[in-house]
């Protein structure tokens, strides 16, 4: 009798429990189709376990839940034996075990039932581990909305019932949600995206599904019947939290791309084509939700054929330097100019408009910007040795430089190399849009200036901070937007009134005006009656290659109008 745990019906008891179940319940059942003949070896007449656990990721309201594992119907003895133990989230498992009617626990009976009540805790416990992992594999622990993995297994369930293709795929991305964890706080912006997430949650119904994919980014599947309704709610939500002071309230607005999801689609398109359709929102201000069409993923081959190629180009040296003149309005003489870039591809010319908006996103626009200042100021030093006299250039710098702290030494540096006097540079940056970058541009601009490079805002006149531009940056060269200039002699548009008074503006601050883009005399007539200083664009002259443009610096050209 001493030795009957370790018979072959404890062997068959500890077998039958092994199975990997992530879930109490279910080992729970387990356990109780299992135990019967353990309990008539050890006359156990009746057990019980309950189980108490604070508030966890896995358990949002704590638990607090008992459960009967065996319970003989004859009867058993009122006396329970009681094992109590800790488990590992500061919580208490307690089994309780009664002995059969009319016996009492021998001394090894009792060593036994304890010992059951030992591998009870460890089996339950490993369940519960197990349920963890699984939750935590699962789950986005922040929002307890599903994550990646359980969108992707509940896809597959859906396609193997042959229903996916009845749901619509929504990529959602938060907008400006970065602007709320600073003026706020990172801990109010959480709270946003748990009100945010649980909203959606319970808007959803039967097999609807809201998962967070990470940070500010989440895809829901929508039956296509109600893919108004939640383009509804989705596209403006408020959410209030509240505080120890007044609550907060929080307007998210969410950019959405839809997908109408075929019954051929797999888990990678249906990802890849909503994504597509979203960042179409994001690259086009003022459309918000946009809808997938194939043209979409054809650019989006594009984009991704452009970027496997640019590593290779840039060192092939395939990009070519173009100079666009520009001209003095009161001498019409040239000035200056603008570095251009072009991507000689196998002896085809991709057009700018092709290439580097794709660089400008994937941050590769910043390798571009300095191969061609290194080639400006190769090229200057070119002319400077052949006894040209050169003009200044401008080089364009995309505001994602900004991040980079010593950007203006490394500016300096190249010149250095080259030798380059600050007379003939100018960097071009467009006007910054957000707080961060406007401090990190302030920086910078000082930088230069104290070095006595000039420096101009580009794309002037079509961002927010048009004026704080003006005030709050040492720049001595503003470039008025191309777009400003389209509605030139249309009496329809106040556009005429506008830029006269920019350029009286500028002009009082004693600073330079460049317009671009101009191309035809009307246009050109209007800048000289508004007192614009500088004119660049094809009314004067094309973009030129190097040889090109030289040819215009030893000739001391002087421009007509070309239309």
């Amino acid at each position: 009798m001493e030795y009957v745990i370790f018979s072959s019906v404890y062997k068959d008891f500890r077998d039958a429990i092994l199975e990997n179940i992530p879930n109490m319940q279910g080992m729970i059942k387990l356990i109780s189709s299992a135990i019967p003949p353990i309990c008539n070896v050890l006359n156990m007449g009746f057990i019980r376990v309950k189980l108490v656990a604070p508030c966890s990721i896995i358990a949002k309201n704590g638990l607090n839940e008992e459960k009967i594992i065996y319970e003989d119907t004859n009867g058993y003895e009122q006396t329970p034996l009681i094992q109590t133990y800790r488990t590992g989230e500061n919580g208490m498992a307690t089994i309780e075990v009664r002995a059969k009617k009319n016996h009492k626990f021998s001394v090894p009976e009792l060593q036994a039932v304890k010992l059951i009540c030992d591998d009870l805790f460890i089996f339950l416990g490993r369940s519960r581990l197990m349920g963890a992992v699984h939750y935590a594999s699962q789950t986005d622990t922040m929002t307890g909305a599903p994550n990646t993995a359980q969108l992707v297994h509940h896809c597959i369930e859906l396609k193997s019932k042959h229903q996916l293709h009845n749901y619509a795929a929504f990529f959602i991305n938060l907008k400006n949600y970065k602007y709320i964890n600073q003026s706020k706080s990172p801990a109010i912006g959480d709270k946003g995206i748990i009100l945010f997430t649980r909203s959606i949650m319970d808007m959803c119904r039967g097999d609807e599904i809201i998962a967070r994919l990470g940070g500010d980014n989440f895809l829901v599947l929508v039956k296509k019947e109600n893919k108004d309704q939640f383009i509804k709610a989705l596209s403006s939500m408020q959410v209030t939290i509240p505080t120890q002071q007044q609550p907060i309230v929080l307007n998210i607005q969410s950019r959405i791309g839809i997908y109408d999801i075929q019954p051929t689609d797999s888990m990678n398109e249906i990802m890849h084509c909503s994504s597509v359709a979203m960042n179409e929102a994001r690259i086009h201000p003022g459309n918000d939700i946009v809808f997938f069409t194939k043209k979409m993923l054809d650019a989006a081959y594009h984009e991704k054929e452009i970027l496997s190629l640019f590593n290779d180009a840039l060192k092939n040296k395939e990009f070519i330097v173009y100079y666009q003149p520009k001209v003095s309005v009161k001498e019409q003489k040239l000035c200056g100019c603008e570095a251009l870039v072009r991507w000689n591809r196998n002896g085809q010319i991709i057009a700018p408009g092709d290439f580097l908006p794709i660089l400008e996103k994937e941050a590769s626009i910043c390798q571009l910007d300095f191969y061609v200042f290194r080639k400006v100021c190769e090229d200057i030093r070119s002319w400077l040795d052949a006894g040209i006299d050169p003009v200044r250039v401008s080089s364009n710098f995309s505001r994602l430089h900004l991040s980079n702290t010593h950007l203006a030494q490394d500016i300096l540096e190249i010149m250095k190399v080259f030798r380059i006097d600050s007379k003939f540079i100018e960097i071009e940056l467009t006007e910054a849009s957000d707080f961060d970058d406007k401090v990190a541009m302030q920086k910078f601009v000082n930088e230069l200036r104290q070095n006595g490079i000039s420096v101009s805002i580009d794309d002037f006149g079509t961002g927010y901070s048009t004026f704080n531009a003006i005030k709050d940056l040492n720049v001595n060269v503003i470039k008025l937007d191309k777009s400003l200039l389209d509605h030139i002699g249309d009496e329809k548009y106040h556009d005429e009134v506008v830029i006269k008074n920019m350029v009286n503006m500028i002009n009082e601050l004693k600073l330079e005006v460049v317009a671009e883009g101009v191309e035809n005399t009307k246009q050109l007539d209007f800048l000289q009656d508004a007192k614009c200083s500088v004119i660049q664009g094809f009314i004067f002259d094309k973009p030129l290659t190097k040889e090109e443009f030289e040819k215009r610096l030893e000739n001391k050209v002087s421009y007509q109008k070309n239309s």
